[in-house]
């Protein structure tokens, strides 16, 4: 995108001021920890009306209350999903971590204003693309659209590691699922839906304010159409991890059963030897009168039996194999906070 502007430095300010004075088109990305309200209402000439939406961040209302539409103004939450960085610390619990960016968009007829409380770059999500012959309307499409894209390569991620635990969950011989990863992977999972879910259901009315905003330029595609069919993909996405994630855990507890029949195959042959062996019959008593008897008959038959019902169990073909490192990588980048 040829025309960004992230922060609101003397330079930007005066940026944006000239930007809009020759009609230019252009995208804002703003931290909201770094510049207070009152410098971004001014920066942009904002009303409070549309401000105070702008700058809600949080449970502190209802998703509802988060958006705003009048002539001059569409405010709605938005998502976007970043790649953890690597310096992040891995020791944190997996209930604090942040799973996605809240991100406010503000839709104006002479720009697209994001703005955020973490410090990080939008822009820096975007695709590179030229906008030459494009309309208004479909630079929001733009960024709205590489937002959403994020959130299908998270959701890709955990699908992977989905993938790698339905191959571990189904072989009996290799590591046994663990429930911490499973809890991991449905936090993230729960956590999509609940963000991305509502806002599924009021991104048609979205789209429609935005084809109204006074002096935004269009074309004729269906640019927001798009938008709200991708999140519908979405949902649909999480959905489907969640029958997978319920699969999972449905062949891990399987596999305790399997190793409960297994430990119950062993002893029973164990149990009746030794029921046999433990009864004083006359003729037992009179005839296992040596050492060596009570190692071959007592002991003996013990191992024997032990070895024989272990060679039925483990009589079976070889098992598709996971490639164990990369399924590691994935689990421990789900383990990650986000940036």
């Amino acid at each position: 995108m040829s025309e960004i502007v992230e922060g609101l430095g003397a330079e930007e300010r005066e940026r944006i001021a000239r930007l809009r004075s020759d009609g230019r088109f252009f995208w804002a990305d703003v931290c909201v920890e770094q510049h207070g309200g009152a410098e971004i209402g001014g920066a942009f000439g904002l009303p409070s009306h549309a401000l105070h939406p702008l700058l809600t961040f949080g449970h502190v209302s209802g998703p509802g209350q988060k958006f705003h539409a009048d002539a001059d103004h569409v405010v709605f939450p938005f998502h976007c999903y970043l790649e953890p960085a690597e310096e992040e610390n891995d020791g944190e619990d997996d209930e604090d971590l942040v799973e996605a960016i809240e991100v406010n968009v503000l839709v104006h007829g002479d720009f697209i204003l994001t703005v955020h409380r973490e410090p990080v770059s939008l822009p820096e999500t975007l695709p590179s693309y030229s906008p030459e012959g494009r309309s208004e309307q479909y630079v929001v499409y733009v960024v709205l659209d590489a937002m959403v894209a994020t959130a299908f390569d998270a959701l890709g991620s955990i699908e992977l590691a989905l993938e790698g635990l339905q191959i571990m969950a189904g072989d009996t011989g290799n590591a046994r699922v663990r429930a911490g990863t499973l809890r991991v992977i449905s936090l993230r999972l729960t956590r999509m839906r609940r963000r991305l879910g509502p806002l599924r259901g009021r991104f048609e009315r979205i789209g429609q304010e935005i084809g109204q905003v006074r002096g935004l330029v269009a074309d004729n595609e269906r640019y927001f159409e798009r938008i709200h069919d991708q999140l519908n993909r979405l949902i649909d996405g999480i959905d489907a991890g969640a029958d997978s994630l319920a699969q999972v855990m449905d062949l891990r507890m399987n596999e305790t059963i399997y190793w409960l029949t297994v430990v119950a195959t062993i002893f029973l042959p164990l149990t009746f030897i030794s029921g046999f062996f433990g009864m004083n019959f006359t003729w037992m008593i009179g005839e296992i009168d040596s050492e060596a008897a009570f190692l071959l008959l007592g002991v003996g038959g013990l191992v024997v039996a032990t070895a024989l019902t272990w060679l039925v169990v483990k009589r079976r073909g070889t098992p598709i194999q996971p490639d164990q490192d990369a399924f590691e990588r994935l689990v421990t980048s789900l383990r990650r906070p986000l940036r």
